[in-house]
């Protein structure tokens, strides 16, 4: 959800689909900067459809709320969105809403992909636009500067709105912008254990609104299990572990 008087991103939910149903829950379960008690206080008001703050809310399909922000089968062009997008003419609806992110023009919610964990490799990974650019003073031949490929580099500088932002640079300084808030302070949790973050370039869309512009591939090499100093608290609300 986005707070348009401090401009700022706040983690208020969790959807996700376990094989056999959709899930949402609320991040009542945490008292972290930018989840949704904090949310409540700048102003948020529960969303109609999921009106009780500490209910988990199941469903066999796709909760309504959110199917209608992905586009219906009927268009005639969409195929041609899933092309754009990349993804596969099988793609179900959860592939859909991580890439298109939900967004309706004029509507506060942002859908995020979660920090995924693979047990086995110990892998933390997730996928991002990177957020801000658009009140960036980019050169105007910024996208000729970048590459598929690309290594981008996390400086963690504190704002106003934000005391875990995590700017991200390339290789020759230009700052393109933030990891997205939801991530920042898990992020900040990473950098302050010396663990090294990996931020590739993965799309490029300059003719696009700003939004839209670059997307980035995260990942770490982290041991949640055996490291014990770790503060594993400030990732649970956004790891989604996988066996």
């Amino acid at each position: 959800w986005r707070c348009e008087h401090l401009k700022a991103y706040f983690h208020v939910g969790n959807l996700t689909y376990d094989g056999s149903k959709y899930i949402f829950e609320y991040t009542h379960h945490s008292n972290a900067p930018r989840k949704v008690r904090e949310a409540i206080k700048n102003g948020y008001r529960l969303h109609p459809a999921f009106p009780e703050l500490e209910k988990r809310y199941e469903s066999k399909t796709l909760f309504p709320a959110f199917n209608r922000r992905i586009p219906s089968k009927d268009r005639i062009d969409y195929y041609k969105i899933l092309q754009s997008l990349k993804l596969p003419k099988d793609a179900d609806r959860m592939d859909i809403l991580r890439k298109t992110r939900g967004i309706i023009q004029g509507d506060p919610y942002f859908f995020f992909e979660p920090l995924r964990f693979e047990e086995k490799s110990n892998l933390l990974s997730t996928s991002f636009y990177i957020s801000g650019m658009r009140y960036r003073d980019l050169p105007s031949d910024w996208s000729e500067k970048i590459h598929l490929g690309d290594r981008l580099y996390p400086i963690h500088r504190p704002v106003d709105i934000d005391p875990y932002a995590i700017e991200l640079h390339t290789d020759d300084q230009m700052f393109l912008g933030y990891v997205p808030a939801v991530y920042s302070q898990a992020m900040y949790s990473l950098l302050e254990r010396n663990i090294e973050l990996n931020f590739i370039v993965e799309e490029l869309h300059p003719d696009y609104a700003p939004q839209w512009w670059v997307r980035v591939s995260f990942e770490a090499t982290l041991d949640l299990k055996n490291d014990q100093t770790f503060q594993a608290e400030k990732l649970n609300d956004l790891v989604f572990y996988v066996a």
